[in-house]
């Protein structure tokens, strides 16, 4: 199966022992964006069509906001579209992941992959969790320790919402966040970014987080 083919967060309850619940873990944290940044922002708002393709949302609302925070976080990886695998099951591109290099490295290996990102395709967020999971449970296996704290992200582009497994047990934040607060988007995916740093460095030196 690939991580498409789990259409809701149940269909992966189906194969994996997976405890969903609900709480607020995003802290209320903002980070400013620069004038162009929000400039452009605009002017892709003002341009969008009554129709859209799934493309448009995810290179004009999407990218902007993952590279922004990135560039905060230049020890990470952002991959677009790159195969993750863990087995025949568990396996496909998600829309973007986030991994830490091994030391040193700055384009490859993958490494531990730490947050999986998929587009809310036509607004189905019921799906795209489902995808979503999928890929965060492969990058939890692919790391080889349930104590390593995956995160999640599933956006329209317009709207986010953001989740994380820890062990068995996947939690979404109990609010979504719009870009109409750029700032406020911008603050949970620095949250998260920082989250995965943090993961990140006691497994470089052989330790449990």
């Amino acid at each position: 199966m690939k991580f498409s083919d789990f259409k809701s967060v149940e269909d992966v309850q189906k194969r994996y022992p997976i405890e969903t619940r609900k709480a607020e873990f995003i802290p209320d944290a903002e980070v400013a964006p620069p004038q162009w940044f929000l400039d452009d922002l605009r002017f892709s708002l003002s341009k969008q069509a009554n129709v859209e393709s799934e493309m448009f949302f995810r290179e004009y609302f999407i990218a902007p906001f993952m590279r922004e925070t990135w560039k905060r976080h230049p020890t990470l990886k952002l991959w677009v579209n790159r195969k993750l695998a863990y087995n025949d099951e568990l396996t496909g591109e998600p829309d973007y992941f986030v991994s830490a290099p091994p030391s040193g490295a700055t384009t490859d290996p993958v490494g531990l992959p730490l947050l999986a990102v998929a587009e809310a395709k036509q607004e189905d967020f019921i799906a795209g969790w489902g995808q979503c999971l999928a890929g965060m449970i492969a990058c939890q296996k692919l790391n080889g320790t349930p104590d390593v704290v995956i995160h999640g992200i599933v956006s329209t582009g317009l709207v986010w919402e953001f989740g994380r497994l820890q062990g068995t047990i996947f939690t979404t934040d109990l609010f979504s966040f719009s870009i109409r607060k750029a700032s406020a988007v911008l603050g949970a995916l620095d949250y998260l970014f920082g989250e995965c740093e943090r993961m990140a460095q006691p497994c470089d030196k052989g330790e449990k987080p």
